[in-house]
């Protein structure tokens, strides 16, 4: 064997290593991110946070009231929005979604956990990792360098969707604390598209696992029933399906958070009547 082939051996060898060292625990972290959802309606700090924007919440519900009376007068029947009629179910339901929210969090964080362990068993995570890391080394049975190649592209994606999902985490814990405000914005028609605001991304960006973990077993299952993909699927070709669904698993946090804010801020009424107000402001 002459210098160039030991050379190259060794650079494989390195790489190889180099991709068992991150692809395992990236794969092992991600499942633990991406298929369970904390629990953070029971966290104390949480809820202590939670209690002092509710108090704040209830505090606006004052204001809320005095602007409902307001809206009355002034719109005198001719506008069927600002009538006692339509205002006060719409203060009132505010103010119970506004103390319950927390509740509500709860639950739908429980849901969704419910529904990944539905998909993919008692302990999801586990579950997901093993699959995952059976897709991606499966394509080490084709071309060593191309191995190589997919093995790093997994462990990058692994990295990102930690990362990503970390981010998301982050994401959900504010919107929990902050839903009081939030949903307290329905009490006034003006206001109530930051209350759907928080439905759509509190919505999307919890139950994107529950689309995660049916692409992973929709992923698994082109491996195993390879009459899916036309014929038995070779060790590379289900390395790239791997890879694959890695991918698309980093797309769809984002194609929920489009989905979210389908309508861009600028255009909901709320900010419409700010920016009007602004500019009457500054011609007068």
């Amino acid at each position: 064997m002459d210098l160039s082939s030991q050379v190259a051996e060794a650079i494989n060898a390195w790489l190889q290593s180099l991709v068992a060292a991150i692809l395992a625990p990236s794969l092992a972290a991600a499942g633990q991110l991406l298929f369970s959802t904390p629990a953070f309606d029971a966290i104390p700090q949480i809820q202590r946070s939670w209690e002092l924007v509710r108090n704040v919440a209830d505090a606006l519900f004052v204001v809320a009231w005095i602007a409902a009376g307001v809206l009355v007068m002034t719109s005198g029947g001719t506008d069927s929005r600002y009538t006692a009629k339509v205002l006060v179910p719409r203060v009132v339901l505010a103010a119970v979604l506004a103390n319950a929210s927390l509740a509500v969090c709860g639950a739908l964080i429980r849901l969704n956990n419910a529904l990944v362990t539905g998909l993919l068993g008692p302990t999801p995570g586990a579950s997901a990792v093993t699959g995952l890391a059976q897709l991606v080394t499966s394509g080490q049975a084709g071309n060593q360098v191309l191995a190589i190649l997919i093995g790093l592209a997994a462990a990058v994606l692994a990295v990102l969707l930690v990362v990503l999902f970390i981010g998301r985490d982050l994401v959900l814990l504010v919107a929990t604390v902050m839903a009081p405000l939030a949903l307290a914005t329905y009490a006034l028609p003006q206001t109530e598209e930051l209350a759907r605001l928080w439905w759509r991304v509190f919505g999307a960006l919890l139950f994107v696992q529950v689309g995660q973990a049916v692409l992973v077993q929709i992923g698994a299952e082109l491996v195993v029933h390879g009459e899916w993909l036309g014929g038995p699927v070779p060790g590379l070709v289900g390395g790239l399906v791997g890879v694959t669904v890695l991918y698309l698993l980093l797309k769809l946090p984002f194609a929920a958070y489009q989905w979210a804010f389908r309508q861009p801020i600028g255009q909901t009424a709320l900010v419409r009547s700010v920016i009007v107000g602004a500019r009457a402001l500054r011609a007068a």
